[in-house]
């Protein structure tokens, strides 16, 4: 269209603006709104943008340039006529010198721009969605009608955008939504009024064994038994004659996986309307997965606390310690036997380290990974020795107040440790041959079998042959328990062992403590060995505690207060020849023992008492002690008598 026609829209022009936008959506719309409307005008550029409020731009939906579209337009609109369009929320129109007006715009130019028309697109809060504008390179005259199809267009635009928004809103919170009910732990099925499937969450995909896009718009009646269906039904009836939009579905549903397996379901229905139409969700359980999850979560508090407990009665070595051929024979063994599944019986006296050998028969084993659940069969009340070893039901006997599992179910896949066995009841011990020989058992007031799978090391005191004939211990227990024997030597029977040992715990003690501990000397280390042990390992370990905290200057232990009374008054100084202990001595022989050992100690020394190399260094005695003693034995520290 020619200029001089001052743009003024002709009939056939403004039938091509309706046609070609009567049914086009989105970026259709727009291209045909901007191309009719620079025809319809007689102007060289049509344009439609989206308005960018954080940087202050307009971004084209379209444009039209003379005879084809300009992609990707987008502009700054400082210093430019739309600035003023944006700004003001109205529409400006510059018949000529356009280019003069704004010659900041540095568009204008280009496009050999005169005149410019301009209005904004507002949403119906008054928000601004963009713009719509025309740009002639003739000036463009104030004509009314030009005006008013301007702003009807501009409308058509506006509304486009605003609904453009609202199904961007609506896929958004679709979107939100969609990912808010997948994320969900629970399974949740959307229904429609004749109950056919809309929505399948990704739980209720797990639950159901089956993906959405196979059962969507299929009739939920297959993922329900008979009686579930009818209950449904039911109670849908209920929500549709009014009153609650939720309710807990009593006892729940038993519901039906997609290869036929029956669960029982904890569910919630509720209704609601949407275009008209009613629909309800169902959201489900799978009670058979949370009942496992809690015997799991119980499982594992059970065994913290064991574990807590072990930890904290934990009071032995950190390895063990000892070079004698007795020792190193039974660790060749522990060696040996490690590696398999056999059950082991580990024998010899109290005290003599029998839990360090099944520590180190687990620590060894292909189950190290697994725990070591420890039983002291000695220490269990005898009416809680069952529930102990194979757990029990809730409600099973007074204060069963929750289902708990036993020692052995505690250990499954690991190593059970039944220290001093010899003590168990006999019916017990036929509940445990149970266990050794199928590896099952039945928790106290409960009729389901539990298998286990675990390795038995056993540990006693006792002669279970002898109580065995006494008619005390199964035989047929023995033979299962007996398949592997090892047996600890004694400590008097470990030779130089004792030393060690005593150095051993020595250093835990000083660390523990913060502090340090003098070497032993040769004459506290004869008064170690000459002593019997009879507690073994325990007792050695107690002593050296003992004589560890009666320390009298914090570094040397004191012997005197730890050991019997028999040792420490009868112990000979380093070099000097064993005591007869088969006769008894009287007063004043033990005294001339004690001053012939303390004028040996003082010679030794040089006559110097204190300091090392001193008599008491010598003798394991303080320095103000052994003072003492030689006054009260009328010794000068000269070793004159």
């Amino acid at each position: 269209m020619s200029a001089d026609r001052h743009n003024t829209p002709e009939p056939s022009y403004l039938r091509d603006i309706v046609e070609g936008t009567a049914s086009a959506t989105g970026e259709e719309f727009f291209a045909q709104l901007v191309k009719h409307l620079a025809r319809a005008l007689g102007t060289k550029c049509a344009w439609v943008t989206e308005w960018l409020p954080e940087p202050r731009r307009l971004r084209a939906l379209s444009f039209w340039a003379t005879d084809g579209y300009v992609d990707d337009y987008e502009y700054d609109i400082a210093e430019t006529p739309c600035a003023t369009v944006i700004d003001q929320k109205q529409m400006v129109h510059v018949p000529e010198n356009v280019l003069e007006l704004y010659a900041g715009d540095p568009d204008l130019e280009p496009l050999g721009a005169v005149s410019y028309l301009g209005v904004a697109l507002l949403d119906t809060d008054e928000r601004i969605l963009g713009h719509l504008a025309v740009l002639h390179d003739q000036p463009m005259p104030e004509d009314p009608r030009v005006t008013a199809i301007f702003n009807i267009f501009a409308g058509r635009a506006a509304a486009e955008l605003r609904r453009l928004r609202r199904d961007q809103g609506l896929r958004e919170r679709e979107a939100k939504l969609t990912r808010l009910v997948d994320s969900a732990m629970d399974a949740i099925v959307e229904l429609d009024g004749e109950l056919q499937i809309t929505r399948f969450n990704r739980a209720a995909e797990d639950v159901f064994g089956c993906a959405a896009g196979n059962v969507v718009g299929t009739t939920f009646d297959a993922f329900l038994t008979r009686e579930a269906r009818g209950k449904l039904a039911y109670l849908t009836e209920r929500l549709k004659e009014g009153g609650a939009q939720s309710l807990w579905i009593p006892d729940g549903l038993e519901a039906v996986r997609a290869g036929g397996e029956r669960f029982p379901a904890e569910a919630t229905l509720s209704r609601f309307e949407l275009d008209g139409r009613f629909y309800h969700t169902l959201i489900l359980r799978n009670i058979d997965e949370r009942l496992a999850a809690e015997q799991r979560i119980h499982s594992l508090m059970d065994e913290a606390a064991y574990l807590r407990s072990e930890i904290e009665a934990l009071h032995g070595f950190d390895e063990i310690v000892g070079t004698s051929g007795a020792l190193r024979s039974v660790l060749a063994d522990v060696e040996k036997v490690a590696a398999s599944g056999t059950t082991v019986l580990i024998t010899g006296e109290t005290g003599t380290g029998k839990e360090l050998i099944a520590r180190a028969i687990h620590q060894h084993s292909p189950r190290a990974k697994k725990s070591l659940i420890k039983v002291n069969c000695a220490a269990i009340a005898a009416n809680l020795q069952e529930s102990e070893f194979f757990g029990h039901e809730k409600g099973a006997f007074t204060g069963a107040t929750q289902r708990r599992d036993g020692r052995f179910k505690l250990a499954d896949g690991g190593t059970i440790f039944l220290d001093e066995v010899g003590e168990l009841p006999l019916d017990l011990q036929a509940k445990l041959l149970r266990v050794l020989q199928e590896g099952e058992f039945e928790p106290v007031g409960g009729s389901r079998t539990e298998r286990v799978d675990v390795r038995v090391v056993a540990a006693t005191n006792r002669d279970l042959e002898q109580m065995a004939e006494d008619g005390r211990f199964r035989s047929d227990l023995l033979y299962r328990l007996n398949v592997f024997p090892l047996h600890m030597p004694a400590l008097r029977e470990r030779d130089d062992d004792v030393v060690l040992l005593a150095e051993a715990f020595a250093d835990r003690f000083a660390r523990e403590g913060g502090r340090e501990v003098a070497p032993f000397t040769d004459a506290c280390k004869a008064r170690l060995k000459r002593y019997d042990w009879p507690g073994n390992v325990r007792e050695l370990q107690n002593v050296i505690e003992r004589a560890f905290i009666t320390s009298r200057d914090g570094r040397r232990l004191n012997l005197d207060r730890a050991l019997p009374d028999s040792v420490v008054q009868g112990a000979p100084a380093s070099g000097t020849a064993p005591v007869d202990t088969d006769r008894i001595l009287t007063a004043v022989e033990l005294r001339d023992l004690d001053r012939d050992n303390l004028l040996r100690a003082l010679e030794a020394a040089g006559g110097k008492i204190s300091g090392p190399g001193g008599a008491a260094e010598l003798t394991g005695l303080n320095a103000n002690t052994l003072s003492s003693r030689l006054k009260a034995l009328g010794i000068e520290r000269s070793g004159r008598a």
